[in-house]
């Protein structure tokens, strides 16, 4: 039995998730980065995490050669970062002050949540790599927060949850 990309495409575009930015400084020094959806916690000790870029994008040498990256856990009102990163090519960072953040790494402005890890390992996923960072510094959301979600090819901010 095959499944069809399209059906696949389709039936995972409908479960929502939140929404990162993923960025590293490339051996010469320039910031490279994606949107990623495919990010989630694996382990509390040590904290790990996991990313999957496309080992066709641009940044993917960046990302998985880098000896820190970063994770940007995007707020409600950050649909316009998560749609500039999506792009392939061009200047991503375009009008954003890219600031450095712990142990050098790169820290894009107004996160929801803010994550530093240091590689630890990187497997093969087909057309993606998988790579997992061990989280050496953090920075929480804060309570009043809302994430961006992505849901059918839809960004926008969780409703609130509180009753």
């Amino acid at each position: 039995m095959s499944v069809s990309i399209e059906a696949f495409k389709a039936t995972l575009g409908g479960f929502p998730s939140g929404v990162t930015v993923v960025t590293a400084w490339d051996q010469a020094g320039v910031l490279k980065g994606m949107t990623a959806s495919a990010f989630c916690s694996v382990s509390l000790d040590p904290p790990l995490v996991l990313v999957c870029p496309s080992k066709h994008a641009d940044c993917y040498a960046a990302l998985t050669e880098a000896h820190i990256f970063s994770i940007h856990i995007l707020g409600g009102d950050q649909s316009g970062l998560a749609w500039q990163f999506s792009k392939s090519g061009g200047e991503k960072t375009l009008g954003i002050d890219v600031t450095q953040g712990p142990e050098g790494a790169p820290r894009l402005p107004g996160a929801f949540a803010y994550l530093v890890c240091r590689p630890y390992a990187l497997y093969n996923g087909g057309d993606h790599g998988i790579l997992v960072g061990e989280v050496i510094y953090v920075e929480p959301p804060e309570a009043t927060q809302s994430p961006l979600v992505y849901c059918r090819g839809q960004l926008g901010a969780l409703p609130s949850l509180r009753d």
